[in-house]
């Protein structure tokens, strides 16, 4: 009987070990996952943001690549967008969430410089969010408007449309792919998560990060952050990339616009024109793209749209009105993006926009 009793207490002991020491794990776990392990490095960008893009740090997130990492002073808010702290409280005002790429964000300019707040500034009693992040894609930007965009209560949503690059980056980050029936469906893996996340383990994962940082970092940044120009329409547009990439940007944009329907919230896409098509056409010819595909980036946004009534504003047309001089004085020259008088200049045109839509009537 004591024998018994005795092997009764070791297992009871044993066991009560074995609960504490996994709630040891989960917990330990857990302050390493929300607290201590979240990879961060320099924000290659040094000619940005008036020559302090070097201060801003990235981190890298599994479910969505990277967000900018808090910095008050280069005003990035809590959310990691270039604006100040939003709120849930709308004080009675309308609300847009302006979301987009480095277009959108504007670190060649001004805060107040950027095309949402300088369409902020021509409405009254409009509150308009900049959501924009650098280096972002339609897909990006979805999670973006799930995320952090309905959060705050829009009225509208309005989405930048990069022709340059956004279809390269919906293929290269591997954030969504297609079902067998053409439906948008999120991937289970991407480089992020990947190369930063291979377990579910935050401590393996830390660790792992700490031993390679630097290779990962080296593989991850022109990744990220490498946006050259999109040729696969232009120059191979029957190839199964070019396919593809239509096919996924189709869907990633009708989602976008499907997840407001559901909301009753407006939404508006803007397609901005590039500055190799408008001012200077070396890169092009360099690459031997024919003249008559310079804008078939833009054609292809705009049928997709069209196809799928989205309503949208395509700014080649307007950009094209304009005399050469005025038309190059839109984009800083040095980095190919709008310059303040083009951020202007569509800020305008989407207010008129909405002017002739009834939205920004008192």
């Amino acid at each position: 009987m004591q024998s018994s009793s005795r092997i009764e207490k070791i297992c009871a002991n044993l066991f009560l070990i074995s609960v504490a020491f996994y709630l040891m794990l989960i917990f330990s776990e857990a302050v390493m996952k929300f607290f201590l392990f979240h990879p961060t490095y320099d924000f290659q960008a040094a000619g940005m943001l008036d020559g302090h893009g070097k201060d801003l740090k990235v981190e890298l997130i599994p479910d969505n690549l990277y967000k900018i990492k808090p910095n008050k002073h280069w005003g990035i808010n809590n959310d990691g967008f270039r604006d100040i702290d939003y709120s849930t409280d709308k004080h009675g005002l309308k609300r847009i969430a302006f979301l987009g790429d480095s277009f959108t964000m504007g670190l060649n300019v001004k805060a107040d410089e950027t095309m949402p707040k300088l369409l902020e500034k021509q409405l009254r009693n409009y509150q308009v969010y900049n959501m924009g992040v650098v280096g972002f894609g339609p897909d990006q930007e979805l999670n973006v408007l799930k995320k952090y965009g309905f959060r705050y209560q829009p009225d509208m949503v309005i989405e930048a449309i990069c022709a340059l690059n956004d279809s390269g980056d919906i293929y290269k980050n591997g954030l969504y792919t297609l079902g067998p029936k053409g439906e948008l469906e999120a991937s289970k893996s991407n480089p992020v998560r990947t190369m930063v996340f291979p377990s579910i383990f935050s401590l393996y994962n830390e660790i792992h990060f700490i031993r390679h940082r630097n290779e990962i970092i080296d593989a991850l940044d022109p990744l990220l952050f490498g946006d050259s120009y999109d040729l696969a329409w232009m120059k191979f547009s029957e190839s199964n990339e070019a396919k593809f990439k239509y096919s996924l940007m189709k869907a990633i944009l009708k989602e976008t616009f499907d997840e407001t329907a559901k909301q009753k919230i407006k939404f508006l896409a803007v397609i901005i024109p590039t500055f190799e098509n408008m001012c200077n056409d070396k890169f092009f010819k360099d690459n031997n793209v024919d003249t008559g595909s310079y804008f078939r980036n833009e054609q292809i946004y705009q049928y997709i749209l069209d196809s799928q009534k989205i309503p949208n504003i395509n700014l080649v047309p307007f950009f094209m009105h304009l005399d050469n001089a005025q038309r190059c004085s839109l984009y800083d020259a040095d980095n190919g993006h709008l310059s303040p008088s083009g951020n202007l200049y569509a800020a305008q045109i989407i207010k008129l926009y909405m002017d002739n839509h009834g939205i920004a009537v008192e």
